[in-house]
């Protein structure tokens, strides 16, 4: 009977481990999802002016412009269901509230581009920078939970 009272605690003991060390790799992941998520949005904020200039003047620029806006549409709705561990909500709801803002303004973008309407000043004045440096705010914040 001992033996078997003291296989289950053992049981107990390496389950309820392995679900810390579940929880630390989980951690881990969504800080490198995170992390390389910025990377790729200030990334597509340092292409944005050239390639929207390029848009411009060239229709099969404006098809690339229109292809690169959905491809960091398409990040921004695969971020937005990542789930964040307990620890990083606070973080994660901040990045997840500056998405909204640039996925409503890259919308507006690709109707402007496919209208062939885009310029560069209308991106300039969009929100679209200012929110990808709030993003990018948040890295050293993100680099922190990671340590």
């Amino acid at each position: 009977m001992k033996k078997g009272l003291l296989l289950l605690i053992l049981s107990i003991s390496m389950l309820s481990g392995c679900s810390a060390l579940d929880q630390v790799n989980q951690s881990v992941n969504y800080v490198s999802e995170a992390t390389s998520y910025i990377d790729q949005a200030s990334q597509f904020s340092s292409q944005l002016p050239e390639l929207t200039q390029q848009a411009v003047v060239d229709k099969e620029a404006r098809t690339q412009l229109v292809q690169e806006l959905q491809q960091m549409q398409t990040q921004i709705n695969q971020f937005s269901n990542v789930e964040a561990p307990g620890f990083a909500q606070d973080l994660h709801q901040k990045l997840i509230g500056y998405n909204e803002t640039l996925g409503t303004e890259i919308n507006g973008l690709i109707d402007q581009a496919q209208a062939g309407q885009i310029t560069l000043e209308k991106v300039n004045n969009s929100q679209i920078f200012q929110t990808i440096d709030q993003i990018n705010g948040l890295m050293n914040q993100f680099q922190q939970l990671g340590q």
